[in-house]
């Protein structure tokens, strides 16, 4: 399940992006030690992850893990989780990724690289798809082995989800 539910919150995140891109077309740049960024990158991610954290945590707990752990405590760690992954993903490798197609393609953020259906592909969607990638697999693995697992009874302890069920019964 977990490939349908991160294709699922992938398409929220990036669509959340493409809404917010719309309406921020105005860049904000600044010049920090002689490298241009759009301050508007950061704000169109936030917005991102916000909707991606209340669909991936709904998803993930429901249908992929199916967990009966202390819901705020799973919230809090998938939280934690997913904040590391903002930072090191879709702040830092997203912005090197801007920066690379600019310097290593000449490729400017909304530089248009094809259409389709009228739907003008650029520069930043093709970044936001590949730091996707990432960014489901690097939230997988942090899933799986710590958010879930840590909070989830039947996963302590190896014991099996059988095993606490017939206990609790």
């Amino acid at each position: 399940m977990y490939p349908f539910a991160g294709i699922f919150t992938a398409l929220a995140n990036f669509l959340s992006f493409v809404i917010i891109d719309f309406l921020m077309k105005e860049p904000v740049i600044i010049d920090p030690f002689g490298f241009e960024y759009d301050l508007t990158l950061i704000v169109k991610q936030f917005v991102s992850w916000v909707v991606t954290i209340i669909t991936a945590h709904s998803t993930n707990r429901i249908f992929v893990f199916r967990s009966h752990g202390n819901y705020f405590l799973e919230l809090l760690g998938f939280a934690a989780a997913r904040l590391f992954t903002f930072a090191t993903i879709e702040v830092v490798l997203f912005s090197l990724m801007v920066g690379w197609a600019n310097s290593i393609f000449g490729l400017k953020q909304h530089s248009v690289l094809f259409s389709i259906f009228g739907f003008d592909v650029t520069c930043i969607y093709i970044v936001k798809i590949v730091s996707n990638i990432v960014l489901i697999i690097v939230n997988f693995i942090l899933s799986k082995w710590i958010v879930f697992k840590a909070t989830d009874p039947s996963r302590r302890k190896g014991k099996k989800r059988e095993d606490v069920t017939d206990a609790s019964a």
